[in-house]
């Protein structure tokens, strides 16, 4: 393995350790980085089968939905704790995502971005008209607090942000091993893939699942430390934005989504006017990124550094020849 793997998961550590610290005299900024965790946690997962499968997925907040929705109902229908619940809102998006996986990763980049939109709307829809099992547009509400960290915003910035850590460990160790560099040739080619043995349908539907299990995770986590979920909350909006933050942040790197991330909740409190106007801003920057630094954001700190490095080298000096030698 790569020396490199945990340097990402490292820079994220010391990120955390400086909100613990400045966040003790400014107590606000502990849920604006438990909203950035939460968004990047769901935009990790989504830059690698995206920028390394090519797997272009408008779900991600669906799958979320369904984490959240399945913990919600088996606290409401069952009375089961949320520790109880925390594996099926994990598996339930997962078994989900892989089944309907087969079909639509077989269609285009396009197209699989559309089936996925689709399916996007399609849980809303269920989740907003089933009014006897969900409750409808007003949600579930009353949940219990996170297990053993409760309504402490220290223990769920903890809890979040070492999710967080631990997935970009992950995505850097899966990308440097021999899976993901099938999954690479994949998205380079994959009759190709095919041809040299690899089975493409099978890794691209288990990855996809993957990120569904996660997703799930996040709903769980979302639903619980709110104390609320409905169909409004995690939608196909957050899925285009999440979209955004992998794509302005870097699509190619683990932590171009917590970038990402970070600029969208940033951006959203300071720029001024309303959501409509957030959004044409938004789409602007995005044209812009794509035009201008189709990798993102972070390939311009990466290509700095490579520079630097480069720089730094000493210039190999050619041997001096006698005109003897010469000759």
């Amino acid at each position: 393995m790569s020396k490199s793997v945990g340097r990402n998961a490292g820079v994220l550590t010391i990120v955390m350790l400086g909100i613990l610290i400045v966040g003790q005299g400014h107590s606000s900024l502990y849920a604006t980085a438990i909203t950035v965790g939460l968004y990047a946690l769901l935009g990790v997962p989504l830059g690698l089968i995206y920028g390394c499968g090519g797997v272009l997925s408008l779900a991600q907040a669906a799958f979320a939905a369904i984490g959240g929705y399945a913990s919600a109902l088996l606290f409401s229908h069952y009375h089961l704790p949320p520790e109880a619940t925390l594996l099926p809102a994990i598996i339930v998006p997962a078994l989900f995502a892989y089944v309907v996986s087969r079909p639509i990763l077989r269609l285009p980049e396009m197209s699989m971005a559309l089936a996925t939109l689709a399916l996007g709307l399609l849980v809303e829809v269920v989740f907003s008209s089933s009014g006897g099992l969900t409750g409808g547009y007003e949600g579930v509400t009353g949940l219990p607090p996170i297990p053993i960290v409760g309504n402490s915003r220290v223990g769920v910035l903890l809890l979040v942000w070492s999710a967080v850590i631990i997935c970009v460990y992950c995505y850097d160790a899966f990308r440097t091993s021999a899976r993901g560099r099938a999954l690479i040739a994949i998205h380079v080619d994959r009759l190709l893939a095919e041809s040299v043995g690899i089975p493409v349908a099978r890794e691209l539907s288990l990855l996809f699942a993957i990120t569904a299990g996660i997703s799930g995770f996040v709903g769980w986590l979302y639903a619980h430390y709110l104390g609320y979920i409905g169909p409004g909350s995690l939608n196909v909006h957050l899925s285009a934005n999440l979209l955004f933050m992998v794509v302005v942040g870097g699509r190619k790197y683990s932590l171009g989504p917590v970038l990402g991330a970070a600029f969208f909740v940033f951006a959203g409190d300071w720029l001024p006017g309303s959501a409509q106007a957030h959004g044409m801003v938004f789409g602007a920057l995005i044209v812009l990124v794509l035009l201008l630094v189709p990798e993102g954001l972070l390939s311009l700190v990466q290509s700095r550094f490579r520079w630097k490095r480069v720089a730094s080298r000493p210039i190999p000096q050619s041997s001096q020849l006698s005109p003897e030698q010469s000759l």
